[in-house]
C-alpha cells in the first residue's frame, strides 16, 4: 500500500513539475516557445524578489530620507510590475526591460556599497538571462558591461577621489577577488549554457524542418488520396458508359450478322441489316478514335495537321451526316439549319479539317442528343479577319446552372431531365475542347438562357487563295481494273488477309500472301513481277519495318503501303523512315485503300452501273 501511494505521490509530483515547468497545453512551439516558458518563471522571481528588495530599500530611504532614491526605485518597480503584467506588451520588449532593470539594480546595489554580493548576484542572473532570452550576442554584450560595471564601482570606492561617509563592506582585495571570480563565473556558466542552448535550437529548427516536411508529405498524400479516389470514381463510372456504349453497337452488329444467315430473311431486309451493321461499326469505330483521342491529348502525343480545306464542305457533310441520322430513327421533330457567314462557297482556310469536322460533329451529336422537338443550328461568322466564330444552338433541355464548366471535364454527364436516360462516354465536350484549343482557338458555352444550349468556338482565319486540292473520288462512276497487276500481302490474322483479298479480287488483281514480314522478304527475292506490297506492321519473326526496309533493298522503286492497327503520334512518321510509301490506319476504310493503290498503281478505269457501298 506504501509502494502504491509513493508511487502514485510521485506521479502527482511529475505531473506538478510537467504542468507549470514543462511542456503544456499553451500555443507555440521550438526556442520561442521555450523562451516564453522561461521567461514567464522568471519574471515570476524577479517579481517576487523584487517586491522583498523593495520593501526593504524603499523603507531604507524612507527612513534615511533619501527621497530621490526612493523616487526612483519606486518608478523602477512599478513599471517592471506593469511591462510583466500587460500580456500585449509584446515578449521582445518585456525581455529588454527585465535585463535593464536586473543591470541597473545590480549596478545600483554594488555603488551604494553595503550589498556587494547581492548586486553582483543581480549581474550575474542579467548575463543569464541575456543568453538565455536574447541569445549569445546579447549575453556577450552583457558581459562586456558587468567588466565596466565592475570596474568603474571599484573605481568610485577605492581610488580615493570620491570621500565616502559609508565605506563598502569589503576591502580592496575582496573586491578584486570578487571581481575576478564572478567574471569567471559568469564566462564558464554562460559559455557552455551558449553552446546548450545553440545545439536546442538547431535540434528544434532541424525538428520544425522535418515536420513541415513531413505535414508537406501528408498533405500531398491527403490531396494525391482524395484526386485518386475521385479519379477512382470517375474511371468507374467511364466504364460503366464504356460498357453500355460498346456493348450497344456491338449488339446490333453481332445481332444482324447472324440474321444474314437466316433464310427467311429476303433481300430486302438484308439490305437494311447490312446498313444497320455497317452504321454500329461507324459508331463503334467513333468511340474508339474518341478513346484513342484523349489518350493522346493526355500524353502530350496529339499533333494537328493543318491544310486548305473547303470551310463550306465541310459544314455541309457534318448537316448532311446528321440528317441522315435524323432520319434513319424516323424523328421528325427536330430539324437542323445551316448558317453560312460567308456567301462564298468556295471558300478555303488553312486548318485541320478532319478535327474541325470532329468538333463539329461532337457538338451537333450533342445537341440533337439532348433535343426532343425544336432545332439545332449551326454555323459560324467572322469576329474579325484572324478569328472565325463557329456556333452550334438547340432548343434542347437546357444545363444545369453551374455546370457550364464542368461538362468539359472528363467522364462528366449531367442531365436537367431524370425521367430518360441520355447515352454517351462523357469525353466528346473533353475531347472538342483539346482539339479547339489545339488549333489554336477556345471554346465556352454561353450564358443561360430560357430554352436550350449555345456551344461557341473559335479558331484561327487563314484565308486561302489558291484552289484546293480535290480527292481524286473512283465512286460511284467508275470501277479500276488491275488485270495483270500482282500485289504481295504481308499479313498474319487471316481474317484481315480475307477482307483485302475479297476487296481486290473484285478489280482482277492478283495477290499472294505472306504470313509474316520474313515470308514477304523471301517472297519479293523469288518474284520480282510484284507491283505493290501491303504491309502489315505488327507480325511475328520479322516486323513490317525491318521487312520495308530489307524490300527496298532488294527493289527500291517498289511501293509500300504500311497497313496497322495503331494510331499513336509518330507511326507515320516511322514508317516513312523505314521506307514505306504510303500509310493507312485500320480498319482499312474500301474506297481509300483503292484510292491509294491507284496512286502507285495506276489501273484501267471502266465505267460500270455496279455501285460499291
Amino acid at each position: 500500500m506504501g509502494k502504491i501511494s509513493e508511487s502514485l505521490l510521485f506521479r502527482k509530483f511529475r505531473a506538478f513539475l510537467n504542468r507549470h515547468l514543462g511542456p503544456s497545453s499553451l500555443p507555440g512551439e521550438g526556442i520561442q516557445y521555450w523562451r516564453e516558458r522561461i521567461f514567464h518563471y522568471f519574471s515570476l522571481a524577479v517579481i517576487f524578489f523584487g517586491v522583498a528588495l523593495y520593501l526593504y530599500y524603499g523603507l531604507f530611504f524612507l527612513l534615511s530620507e533619501q527621497h530621490e532614491f526612493l523616487a526612483f526605485s519606486t518608478i523602477i518597480f512599478v513599471t517592471s510590475l506593469f511591462a510583466l503584467s500587460v500580456p500585449r506588451i509584446p515578449l521582445r520588449f518585456k525581455v529588454g526591460w527585465v535585463l535593464f532593470i536586473l543591470y541597473l539594480t545590480g549596478s545600483f546595489l554594488l555603488f551604494m556599497g553595503p550589498h556587494t554580493n547581492i548586486g553582483m548576484l543581480f549581474l550575474f542572473a542579467c548575463s543569464i538571462m541575456a543568453v538565455t532570452m536574447s541569445g549569445a550576442a546579447t549575453g556577450l554584450w552583457y558581459t562586456l558591461f558587468h567588466a565596466i560595471t565592475l570596474t568603474a564601482v571599484g573605481f568610485y570606492w577605492f581610488s580615493g577621489s570620491v570621500v565616502h561617509a559609508d565605506p563598502p563592506d569589503v576591502s580592496l582585495h575582496t573586491y578584486v577577488n570578487l571581481s575576478i571570480s564572478f567574471m569567471v563565473l559568469n564566462t564558464v556558466t554562460l559559455a557552455p549554457l551558449t553552446s546548450l542552448l545553440n545545439g536546442m535550437m538547431f535540434s528544434i529548427k532541424k525538428e520544425r524542418r522535418y515536420q513541415r516536411i513531413l505535414r508537406k508529405e501528408q498533405e500531398d498524400l491527403v490531396l494525391a488520396r482524395q484526386k485518386a479516389e475521385e479519379s477512382d470514381k470517375l474511371k468507374t463510372a467511364f466504364l460503366s458508359n464504356m460498357s453500355h456504349e460498346i456493348r450497344t453497337p456491338m449488339n446490333a452488329i453481332l445481332g444482324f450478322s447472324n440474321l444474314l444467315s437466316h433464310k427467311s430473311i429476303n433481300e430486302s431486309e438484308k439490305g437494311e441489316f447490312v446498313d444497320l451493321i455497317r452504321h454500329n461499326a461507324n459508331n463503334l469505330m467513333s468511340l474508339v478514335e474518341d478513346i484513342i483521342d484523349i489518350s493522346k491529348m493526355e500524353s502530350g502525343q496529339f499533333e494537328v495537321r493543318n491544310a486548305p480545306c473547303q470551310i463550306h464542305q465541310i459544314l455541309t457533310e457534318v448537316k448532311s451526316t446528321y440528317e441522315e441520322e435524323l432520319y434513319r430513327k424516323g424523328s421528325s421533330s427536330v430539324k437542323i439549319y445551316l448558317k453560312e457567314g460567308l456567301s462564298d462557297e468556295k471558300l478555303q482556310i488553312l486548318t485541320d479539317a478532319e478535327r474541325l469536322k470532329k468538333v463539329l460533329s461532337n457538338l451537333v451529336s450533342n445537341a440533337i442528343k439532348f433535343t426532343d422537338k425544336g432545332y439545332v443550328e449551326f454555323g459560324y461568322s467572322l469576329n474579325n479577319e484572324q478569328e472565325m466564330l463557329f456556333y452550334v444552338k438547340d432548343t434542347g433541355i437546357g444545363l444545369p446552372e453551374g455546370t457550364e464548366e464542368l461538362i468539359f471535364n472528363r467522364f462528366f454527364k449531367c442531365s436537367n431531365n431524370d425521367d430518360k436516360l441520355y447515352g454517351g462516354t462523357g469525353i466528346g465536350l473533353t475531347i472538342a475542347r483539346h482539339l479547339v484549343r489545339y488549333m489554336g482557338g477556345d471554346i465556352w458555352v454561353e450564358p443561360r438562357t430560357n430554352v436550350g444550349t449555345t456551344f461557341c468556338f473559335t479558331i484561327p482565319f487563314q484565308k486561302i487563295v489558291s484552289p484546293a486540292n480535290e480527292k481524286m473520288k473512283l465512286w460511284p462512276t467508275a470501277k479500276v481494273n488491275w488485270e495483270g497487276r500482282t500485289f504481295l500481302i504481308a499479313e498474319d490474322e487471316e481474317d484481315n488477309f480475307r477482307y483485302l483479298e475479297v476487296a481486290l479480287s473484285l478489280f482482277n488483281a492478283s495477290l499472294i500472301w505472306a504470313r509474316d514480314g520474313r515470308e514477304a522478304v523471301e517472297v519479293i527475292k523469288k518474284i520480282k513481277q510484284i507491283d505493290l506490297v501491303l504491309m502489315d506492321i505488327k507480325m511475328p519473326l520479322m516486323d513490317g519495318y525491318t521487312a520495308t526496309r530489307a524490300i527496298k533493298k532488294i527493289l527500291p522503286k517498289i511501293p509500300v503501303i504500311a497497313q496497322t492497327a495503331y494510331a499513336m503520334q509518330g507511326e507515320r512518321a516511322q514508317a516513312i523512315e523505314a521506307g514505306c510509301d504510303e500509310y493507312i490506319s485500320k480498319p482499312v476504310n474500301y474506297n481509300t485503300l483503292i484510292e491509294i493503290i491507284q496512286r502507285f498503281v495506276p489501273g484501267k478505269l471502266e465505267e460500270t452501273v455496279r455501285q460499291p457501298d
